[in-house]
């Protein structure tokens, strides 16, 4: 049977390893925004704006007086650097668009990059799905042969723990609606887990179940509500670095590609009647990312799978029925 995968040219790989180097350095400004200086009632002072979605923010800075002013030569300097910074990371991302890889989106890398914008993945948020599974290629070195479909929908992993509006931010249902994301509100649905824009691109809150758990919880630090579902705890234990390619790129964490792969594994075999076909592409996933990791990091992937069956009979099983239908993924783990 054919490869799941090619190898990228070692030049693509250089690239996207230089890129998220770049994005772990970035320089940090103390001021962030257009630095401008304004009049009301005679009296000068100092602002910064900045866009956030599709609306324009402005912060106080300060009067006009020595100490504000040495503020805004420092973040003015610092913002020159930054410039440079995108400059080079804009360059890289040209590059790797070139050669084909997977990119974001417009409407997906706003989203994304507002969340990042924010600190939602520096807090321990996870960007999943198939976008998160598109971001693998590059972070294995290789491209997936007729595996990867677009999707529109936007899957956002956080514990019951993250907090983010600890960190100044109002909450995340003031970050959306700027981005023109409404709640999806369904029938008997008090607390709405789902949004979507006005182009039909959706968001979904998840959270892990946790056991004697309701299925829709409040996640207090993003300031709005998840829906719990079982085996997410396995797949966000261990979180990589990742770069989204949407302008100068976008630092997101996402599962570690072995858990990621193991995962799939398991939920493939719970999904049932109208759900068939995602359960098709669960095991696509699977079967991809564990073919390049039985070559390529056989200790990791052995560890994850591990993990998950010494869990218990109810994982096991669900590995089980999984299997019954991937022979390749069987062949590939007797390998290990």
């Amino acid at each position: 049977m054919p490869s799941m995968y090619t190898a990228l040219p070692l030049a693509i790989q250089t690239a996207y390893q230089d890129l998220l180097d770049r994005h772990r350095r970035k320089p940090t400004v103390s001021i962030e925004g257009s630095l401008i200086q304004t009049e009301r009632a005679g009296q000068k002072y100092w602002v910064a704006r900045h866009r956030n979605g599709g609306r324009v923010r402005e912060a106080h800075i300060g009067p006009d007086n020595p100490e504000v002013v040495r503020r805004i030569h420092k973040a003015q300097a610092e913002q020159k650097l930054l410039e440079a910074w995108r400059s080079d990371t804009a360059s890289l991302v040209a590059q790797l668009r070139a050669a084909r890889a997977n990119t974001l989106d417009m409407q997906t890398g706003k989203i994304i990059a507002a969340l990042a914008r924010v600190g939602f993945f520096r807090a321990g948020g996870v960007l999943a799905g198939t976008h998160a599974f598109a971001l693998y290629e590059l972070e294995l070195g290789v491209r997936f042969n007729g595996v990867i479909a677009r999707t529109e929908d936007v899957d956002l992993l956080a514990a019951s723990s993250i907090n983010v509006v600890a960190d100044g931010v109002r909450g995340l249902p003031a970050l959306l609606e700027d981005l023109n994301l409404k709640p999806i509100v369904s029938v008997g649905d008090a607390h709405p887990h789902r949004w979507a824009s006005g182009d039909g691109t959706p968001i979904d809150i998840l959270t892990p179940l946790k056991r004697g758990g309701h299925s829709i919880v409040e996640l207090k630090g993003l300031g709005l509500h998840a829906q719990a579902l079982p085996y997410l705890q396995f797949a966000i234990a261990e979180t990589i670095e990742a770069v989204g390619l949407y302008r100068e790129g976008i630092l997101v964490r996402v599962p570690a590609p072995q858990r990621y792969a193991v995962h799939k594994l398991i939920v493939a075999s719970e999904r049932t009647g109208s759900f068939r076909a995602k359960s098709a592409k669960d095991l696509e996933q699977s079967e991809a990312l564990i073919s390049v990791m039985a070559e390529q990091r056989p200790f990791e992937l052995r560890s994850a799978y591990n993990e998950a069956i010494g869990y218990g009979p109810k994982w096991r099983k669900a590995i089980a029925r999984s299997l019954e239908r991937a022979p390749r993924i069987v062949e590939a783990l007797s390998q290990l």
